[in-house]
Parts: structure tokens; sequence; C-alpha cells
């Protein structure tokens, strides 16, 4: 993103974000701020004056929403990000007294002033003006209503006007098989359809607090490898919802509601967010052996053009081996979308993230797509090796299908694979991975460090 211009296109006049910044600096004197960062009222970074934000950052930024979406909270907040340093928020509202952004300033800890309950003594006149600045900057949020209760695990009430309904996306199948067979049918469905441009209202800020505030726990599922003796460690992340109601089970309805406002991408940065900083804090788990972790990639985060600049962002802060982070897109999304598809993949290919294709098939548009750049495995459709020991056409097409992605340098999985037997057919035919709840169910990604916890 270039310094001092808008992030996206809109129809009001370029914001000199330079001069805002260098407002705030002069404003906050004689503290220095280390580090300046703008954000929409979603926490999406419209302009830094470094070049990156780690997870630490981010996270502090959404904990400040969090708290900036009840108006009785403070307007300014300060969260310590250790090393001596603490991040400043400062909540940006209009006229009509709703949130249109935030501000975040880097500053030393001891240069943060507490008032002796806890609140943070910053806010001067200079500053107040250059909050105005920017607030008159932003756009003013339109009033159409949507309401969210994620207690709900089951209905979730949307008032009217609402988008399409969409089926839930790859997002979905973060926790494929969780309930059974026809829980696990319904997990992998795909949404067919683009997802609505998100309204900016204080409802879907109230919206995205409720999506924050979900407890989420990281599971993963290991794709076994079939060659004897092979240390390949290779993981597909599965979400997972920590409440009191549902504990460990799909969030289903917070995906479906996430996707059906076009927000998908913001689960799929809290996903990314939570995995690096896991990872970071848990380097026993990679420095031995390579090893490989895939995100399912929603429909919204696909369209999001800030993505991939999250991403390369967390990646520059985390220091993180290069293609340890893979993500992941089923094949029906990935012809529908072949265009921005195209772009994404090559822009992760430039960040050293693998991609993997799910649900493949033998139709000749999902072999169009082993063009992409950086395709590494190919998850193989069940509908081609359910009938692999007794039909002689599905045995040919997988034999196929392996023959031509090893030339091209890739790996191909089967899922849903049940028995002994199957595992041995597969072997035969030459396949590289195996991905099943019978052979490798889904386990909390804690259970894979070493250093665990002592029990009290």
């Amino acid at each position: 993103m270039e310094q001092g211009s808008p992030s996206s296109a809109t129809e009001q006049p370029p914001v000199d974000f330079d001069a805002l910044c260098q407002n705030l600096r002069a404003a906050v004197e004689p503290a220095r701020a280390h580090a300046v960062s703008m954000h929409d009222e979603h926490g999406d970074v419209l302009w830094l004056s470094e070049d990156s934000m780690g997870p630490d950052e981010h996270n502090a930024v959404h904990q400040a929403l969090d708290a900036f979406a009840n108006n009785r909270s403070p307007p300014i907040l300060a969260y310590d990000l250790g090393d001596s340093r603490s991040a400043v928020l400062l909540r940006a509202v209009n006229g009509r007294r709703a949130m249109v952004g935030a501000i975040m300033i880097i500053m030393d800890t001891r240069a943060v002033p507490q008032d002796g309950r806890g609140g943070v003594k910053l806010m001067t006149p200079k500053l107040q003006r250059v909050l105005m600045d920017f607030a008159d900057s932003r756009p003013a949020p339109s009033s159409a209503a949507v309401e969210l209760s994620l207690a709900d695990s089951g209905r979730v009430p949307i008032a009217k006007p609402a988008p399409p309904a969409a089926a839930p996306t790859n997002a979905a199948r973060r926790s494929p098989d969780a309930a059974g067979p026809a829980a696990g049918a319904a997990a992998n469905t795909r949404a067919s359809k683009d997802p609505p441009e998100p309204t900016v209202t204080p409802e879907i800020d109230r919206l995205h607090a409720a999506l924050r505030r979900s407890p989420i726990a990281l599971y993963v599922q290991r794709m076994v490898p079939l060659t004897k003796g092979s240390q390949l460690k290779r993981y597909e992340v599965l979400l997972r919802s920590k409440s009191e109601d549902a504990p460990n089970a799909a969030p289903h309805a917070m995906l479906k509601a996430a996707v059906e406002h076009g927000l998908g991408s913001m689960i799929d940065r809290r996903v990314v967010t939570e995995l690096i900083g896991w990872l970071v804090h848990h380097p026993d788990v990679w420095q031995t052996h390579a090893v490989m972790f895939s995100v399912n990639l929603t429909m919204t985060a696909l369209h999001d053009e800030h993505f991939i600049k999250f991403v390369e962002l967390c990646l520059a802060k985390s220091s993180l081996p290069k293609a340890m982070i893979g993500f992941e897109v089923d094949v029906l999304t990935a012809v529908k979308l072949a265009g921005r598809v195209a772009e994404v993949a090559a822009a992760l290919h430039r960040l050293g993230c693998p991609l993997v294709l799910d649900d493949f098939s033998m139709r000749t548009e999902c072999f169009d797509l082993l063009r992409l750049p950086g395709v590494r495995y190919i998850k193989l459709a069940p509908s081609i090796t359910a009938n692999m020991r007794t039909d002689k056409l599905s045995q040919a097409a997988i034999t196929a299908v392996v023959q031509m992605t090893r030339v091209m340098g890739m790996y191909t999985v089967a899922k849903r694979t049940d028995t002994q037997a199957e595992q041995e057919w597969l072997t035969a035919l030459g396949v590289d991975f195996i991905q099943s709840n019978a052979m490798s169910p889904p386990v909390s990604i804690e259970s894979l460090s070493k250093a665990q916890k002592p029990k009290r």
C-alpha cells in the first residue's frame, strides 16, 4: 500500500495521511511516536508509517475496536506490547458519534501517562484536532440495521434487508466431519455466489465486535504420508468454537453470518494471526522438521484487496521460515473466480506460501488450475476415490492425476479414507497423503508442542 494515499478507490479526494501523521507526532510531544498506523472502523490498515505491522499490533487494534464498540468506553486505550513498548489506540468518531476508524501510536511504555485509575492521560486539544481531521476524511456510515447473536448456534437473526443467502464457504471446512457425516457434508459445502459488499454502519461495527469477541480455538488435522519412514508434517488448520454452549464444535452460525455480510476475510485474518502468533511462541514445532499449515480461504478473503498485504505484514513480523504457512482454496471457488484466484496465487507464491487445491475432480477446468503459480498440493474429490477398489476407471483416473502432479512437482492427497484396505490401494496407486478422521482425527494445535505447561 502506498503511503499517503487512500486504501481503496472512493469518490472522496485523496487523504494526506503523511500530514495527519506529522500533526499527530507534534500533538504527542515531548513523547516520541515510534510508529503510527491508521485504520478503518473494521480494523483494516489505511496507512502505515513503517513498512510492516505484526500480529501483536494487529491484536491491539482489534482489542481496542472491541472496547470502542461500547460508546461508554474511554476514547483512548493502551496495550502493553512487551519490550517496553505500548500501543496507544485512539477512537475516531464523526459528528453523529459513530465510530469511523482508529489511530494507533507505538510509544515507549514510560511515555504513556496514566491517570491513576487505569486511564491514559494523553488527550490534548491538538490531538483532538488530529482525530477530528482524520474522522472528517472517513466516509459517513449509512443506516442499514444488522443484528447477530453468536450465542445461538442454530438460527442467526439478521434484520432485513438481508443479502442473498449463501452456503457456508471454505471457512466452514475448518471443522470437517465434526458432528458425523451429515454435519461434515454441510461443513464442506461452498458458497457459489459472490459475497456482498458490507455496508459501513454502527450495526456492522457491532457485528465486527461480536465476531472478534467470539472465543475460538485452532485445531489441526494431519495429512498422513503414505511413504514409509516419511517425516513430512503437513496439517490443515481447523476452526473450532471455545464457547461454553458448544465447545470444540464448528462455529457454523458465526461463519455463515460473516460470509453472508462480506466479512469472511475477518475470520481468515483472525485465524492467520492466531496461527502465526502460536508458531512464533512454539518454535519446537518447526525447528527440527519442516512443517506446513494450510489455512482455508473464504470467498470474501479472495475478494479482499488488503488481505494479501495483511498476510505479508504478519509473515514479515514473525520471521517464520518460508513455505510454513499455506492457503487452501476449493476448485469450485477457484474456477468461478479464476481471474482473482490467479492474482492471489501469484501474490502468495511471491510470499513463499504454498497453495492447496481442494476437491479436485476430472473436469477440464480443474486441470487448468494446475497452471496457477505456487500450487503444491492436490486434494482429490471423494467421488474419485470412492469406487477405486472395484472400478478400473477410478483407478485409472487416480493414477493419471498422480502422474501428472508428480511431473509438475505437486503432491496428491486422498480424503475420507476409512479402512486399512483403502490406504493400501491408495499407496499402490501412488497417492502421497491421506487425510481422514479414521486415520488421523483433528487435535488441538496445542498438542503439537512438546513445551506443554506443567499440570498443577
